[in-house]
């Protein structure tokens, strides 16, 4: 019967946003936008900043930013790595050990979009940002999983 009327999974999803396969059609990014906590540093931060950012937002991770633009990401597993090195972190800066051009999408694209991406380059996280590259936060893989994406 549901062939018949030519009822489609988007009508489904329609008439039932709140279950799994209405969040999957559309849920879109900035709906699962992680906020609060500080995610942005500065190009010029210090590495006891950065690390102290990363440890209070839950996100491993921070933006670095210039401008509100988005210029890099330092995860924590990059400040393990620096840690690793003979090297005097004392003079550090957040763009010696920032990563250029990371993983990101606009907020306006479909959460599972994200989702696809974080399952295709194995990371916990990615950075959101608006059509002009301003940052907007994060989308960490928590976030999908709690609605059902992943």
């Amino acid at each position: 019967m549901l062939e018949f009327r030519g009822f489609k999974a988007k009508d489904f999803a329609k008439y039932h946003p709140g279950g799994a396969l209405g969040k999957k059609l559309y849920l879109k990014v900035e709906d699962v936008i992680s906020s609060g906590g500080n995610q942005v540093v500065g190009s010029t931060t210090s590495i006891k900043e950065v690390i102290i950012a990363i440890s209070s937002n839950r996100q491993g991770a921070v933006a670095v930013v210039s401008e509100g633009r988005l210029m890099g990401v330092i995860t924590d597993g990059d400040v393990r790595r620096m840690l690793e090195k003979d090297v005097e972190i004392s003079s550090l800066k957040a763009s010696d050990i920032m990563m250029p051009s990371p993983k990101q999408i606009v907020q306006s694209e479909m959460a599972t979009i994200a989702a696809e991406m974080i399952k295709s380059h194995n990371i916990s996280q990615i950075l959101v940002v608006d059509q002009e590259d301003r940052f907007k936060g994060f989308v960490h893989f928590h976030d999908l999983l709690n609605e059902g994406i992943l």
